[in-house]
């Protein structure tokens, strides 16, 4: 298998843990080292093992179920990091019932020994529409 093909198993891993709403699934694709972060939507940074595993649980502890579509991804191979840029298009049923949103997500693995493990997860909500253009600064 070449890189780009384990880099995009790992990358479907994640959404598949996602969406299982399993922890053990979750901490089977992230690196267990203190220097991993992890950016939900909307929440400040998170850093290490403990407060990131912890956050997954609280997420799988107040939703019914998740759904993925994954639109246009990029990948990005240097050596031992991938990055990928992936557009999420997420529906889920909480208690508050169904919402759909469309997230653009980073997602970075580092390969240790044969694997592809995640080390960064960093998501943001896109508000504007598909044909909208960004602001010029």
């Amino acid at each position: 298998m070449s890189d780009r093909e384990a880099v995009l198993a790992a990358n479907r891993a994640f959404y598949e843990a996602f969406e299982s709403l399993d922890t053990e699934k979750m901490e089977a694709i992230w690196l267990r080292d203190p220097r991993i972060i992890c950016i939900h939507p909307g929440w400040r940074k998170l850093s290490g093992w403990g407060p990131i595993m912890a956050s997954w649980e609280r997420i799988f502890d107040n939703v019914f179920e998740m759904k993925f579509e994954l639109g246009e991804m990029e990948v990005l191979i240097s050596g031992d990091l991938a990055i990928m840029i992936v557009e999420e298009n997420l529906t889920q049923r909480g208690y508050d019932g169904a919402q759909r949103s469309t997230v653009l997500s980073t997602n970075v693995f580092e390969r240790v020994g044969l694997k592809w493990y995640m080390v960064m997860h960093h998501g943001s909500p896109v508000i504007a529409p598909p044909d909208d253009e960004p602001p010029l600064q």
